[in-house]
């Protein structure tokens, strides 16, 4: 993921994403030796995701001190690949599923049917594909399927003319946004209101009205940059790096075109539809864990391969190939929990909770409110896990709430928001940099692309919960 840029007087080298995690994890390492040691003592509850081991309020106390050592910092890449083992398979296995059913023929059969059904309003695709994936996420609340959703968008938008960066701003925008102001999600809104006592999901119509405001945002911002692209395809700011790739994708798709529209692949095709519709239904019913998604979508592919005709010899080369193109995503996730990893061997996450809780403690309500979406938003850069900031902060957090006068549905409101809106901007997220990798999209480049809209939906978010503070939004 190297690519150079070039400016007056000389020229500047992105670093690599691999180097960027690292130096994360050296700022981490040192973090611990300065910061106090420190912990809440936990209690299990049982929460909408199931049993948690939660902080207790008011039971934090300093420990001495333990920083990071070196052999700690050695074994933490490892460390962090069994930590994230769910996610680093799910990557694998989703990914390299994906790639098995594309390379069946599978997926160039719906582009010339989607491409048919919109004509020459191509840009049509943006918003409806935006809208379909926001509203999936908003309820299951699962933004790794960006993984899923990627490699059967880039070809499309090559084929359609648009670059790389739009065909991951589709995947990664309506997912993590669909997490971020989500409906229904287990993991942050569910064990959030558990442990603030509210009725589950309540408030549910006002996370809805600001999931549909900032879709619309998103998806005004996508459009536009994409129409720009398919205007002017040098305007681009992937087109050098995408070059490859593109050229890649579409020789592939060229050899297929003789199969496109065979009986046979029709009916694997419309056999692979139902399945996926199957596993997405399955995942709103009951919660599915990483591993069964991934064993779900890895079936999915082997029945959609044998009925569009490949032998069993065929079927395993692709497999190999497919997992060889996802490998380096799936190995960024575990190195972005190397981060988290670290964090628990110098115990300083509590001590930067209780540090945060007694901050904006002695704040204004509605400047406490957003002082603690701010604060949940920057932590995230350390502790990606949206259950695990929940199991954290939210105990803590809500016998402050309601010294200050801030309902507990507010309080859930903020954490839920400060967690996902920056899982698209850390590079310590591993689903999203797993997704980068992907679509070869250099980190430094997305973050030109979404800086602008990020300080949109920023403002949207603070705005949004001065309004909660100021109705007092409820239940309480």
């Amino acid at each position: 993921m190297f690519s150079r840029q070039t400016f007056k007087g000389g020229s500047f080298k992105l670093p690599n994403i691999y180097l960027i995690l690292v130096g994360f994890m050296a700022v981490v390492a040192v973090l611990t030796h300065w910061v106090p040691a420190g912990s809440y003592q936990r209690a299990e509850m049982m929460t909408a995701a199931g049993p948690r081991m939660v902080a207790v309020a008011g039971s934090f106390e300093f420990l001495p001190s333990s920083p990071v050592t070196l052999w700690q910092f050695i074994t933490a890449i490892p460390d962090g690949m069994v930590g994230a083992a769910d996610i680093v398979f799910m990557t694998l296995l989703v990914g390299g599923s994906v790639g098995l059913i594309r390379r069946t023929g599978v997926v160039d059969l719906g582009i010339a049917v989607l491409t048919r059904a919109v004509g020459g309003r191509s840009q049509w695709l943006i918003p409806l594909l935006m809208a379909i994936f926001a509203v999936i996420c908003g309820f299951i609340g699962v933004p790794e399927l960006s993984i899923a959703f990627l490699p059967m968008l880039l070809p499309m938008f090559y084929r359609m003319g648009y670059d790389g960066m739009t065909a991951v701003a589709v995947a990664l925008l309506p997912t993590t946004l669909g997490f971020a102001f989500g409906i229904t999600i287990p993991g942050t809104v569910g064990i959030g209101q558990s442990i603030a006592h509210l009725p589950m999901f309540s408030g549910a119509g006002y996370r809805a009205g600001m999931l549909a405001l900032v879709m619309l945002v998103a998806i005004a911002y996508t459009w536009r940059y994409a129409a720009r692209i398919k205007a002017n395809p040098a305007a681009s700011l992937v087109f050098d790096s995408d070059s490859e790739l593109r050229t890649r994708i579409l020789s592939a798709q060229q050899h297929q075109q003789q199969a496109v529209f065979s009986p046979r692949l029709k009916l694997a095709g419309v056999l692979c539809g139902l399945m996926l519709l199957g596993v997405i239904a399955a995942i709103l019913n009951w919660q599915l864990s990483f591993n069964a998604i991934s064993g779900l979508f890895l079936c999915t592919a082997v029945i959609t391969a044998l009925v569009a005709g490949k032998d069993s010899n065929a079927l395993c080369e692709d497999l190999n190939e497919s997992f060889r193109e996802i490998l380096v995503g799936a190995l960024i996730c575990g190195l972005a929990r190397a981060i988290s990893v670290l964090m628990s061997h110098g115990q300083v996450a509590d001590t930067i909770v209780y540090g945060i809780v007694n901050m904006v403690s002695d704040l204004h309500g509605i400047v406490a409110t957003i002082a603690v979406f701010l604060c949940q938003a920057l932590f995230n850069s350390l502790i990606p896990s949206g259950s695990g900031q929940t199991v954290l902060t939210m105990p803590v957090l809500v016998p402050m709430a309601d010294l200050l006068g801030i309902t507990r549905q507010t309080m859930v409101l903020a954490t839920q928001m400060g967690d996902g809106m920056t899982n698209i901007l850390f590079p310590t997220s591993g689903y999203f940099i797993a997704t980068l990798a992907i679509a070869r999209v250099d980190y430094l480049k997305w973050l030109r692309f979404f800086l602008p809209l990020f300080a949109m939906l920023l403002l949207l978010a603070m705005a949004s919960l001065a309004l909660a503070y100021s109705i007092r939004l409820g239940p309480f």
